[in-house]
């Protein structure tokens, strides 16, 4: 078993796919030429030995993503390991689970296209990691013993704050009003492990607004610290993240709606308009 550490960005600097990829269950890579046409088509058919020639017919001067592809398609194997990277932070891990595969509309989207790919069980609980592992230019970097290190350790440190992580929170503290004090580091943490997407109805604020959206989501107590009577211990699993719409929906004229409660619906919000629009009763 390889372990390896992937991108999933359109350009150097460009979109990021990694949303896409986890939610089709795929680790997926590509490169164009200013035509987007694709450097490399369809490997499968292609032996290793023709590989870099039909490469640098294509796209002579880039080294690094030659080697990137064919690592992605020729060295990796099923039962291999993949951590996303996504900017500074390693947000996601998961278990190859099929041999190299080639599709022109995996992605499913014209503007960024990843043809070739492979399937992956992404780890749901993984909890994301801020972490440089060094040779960002890499799209696919194998890890060594030195760089498997590097992770294993924040990746503990991650979980095991994950779970042991609580503070007091709702004492009321006398000044002008009575207030509740809320712990705003418990909150950050929480953050900081989360891929900063609504747990109600899956929205990301960067998505939708650009730059002006990163890591930017809202804290909602399942707890609320209003209605608490005295000081009680708040954990992470007691903080949903969701976006601002979900949240007001959460307290909607006064009641509080589980997370999951609005999930449902939603799902039956969304079932009665396609009943609609199709002239089902």
């Amino acid at each position: 078993m390889n372990y390896w550490r992937m991108a999933f960005r359109w350009g150097s600097q460009g979109y990021e796919l990694w949303d896409a990829c986890r939610a089709k269950r795929i680790a997926a890579i590509g490169y164009y030429d200013a035509n987007m046409r694709p450097i490399v088509g369809d490997c499968s058919k292609m032996p290793e030995s023709e590989f870099d020639e039909a490469w640098r017919r294509g796209w002579p001067e880039n080294t690094t993503a030659r080697v990137s592809l064919r690592r992605f398609v020729y060295e990796m194997k099923p039962g291999d390991i993949i951590y996303a990277k996504e900017g500074p932070r390693l947000v996601g891990k998961g278990r190859v689970v099929s041999n190299y595969r080639y599709d022109s509309s995996i992605m499913q989207d014209p503007e960024h296209p990843h043809d070739h790919y492979r399937v992956v069980e992404w780890d749901a609980a993984f909890k994301p990691v801020p972490l440089k592992l060094g040779a960002e230019q890499w799209t696919v970097l194998p890890l060594d013993d030195r760089r498997l290190r590097m992770i294993g350790s924040p990746e503990r440190a991650a979980i095991s704050e994950w779970k042991a992580a609580e503070a007091r929170e709702g004492e009321v503290s006398r000044s002008e009003v009575l207030f509740r004090k809320r712990n705003s580091a418990l909150i950050e943490a929480k953050k900081a492990q989360s891929d900063y997407r609504c747990e109600a109805c899956g929205m990301t604020f960067v998505k939708v607004y650009g730059d002006i959206g990163r890591e930017h989501i809202v804290a909602h107590h399942l707890k609320p610290i209003g209605g608490r009577k005295r000081a009680s211990v708040t954990r992470l699993d007691d903080i949903a993240l969701v976006c601002s719409n979900c949240h007001d929906m959460l307290h909607r004229h006064g009641q509080l709606l589980s997370v999951a409660e609005l999930r449902r619906r939603m799902s039956s919000a969304r079932a009665q308009r396609s009943g609609a629009a199709t002239g089902d009763s």
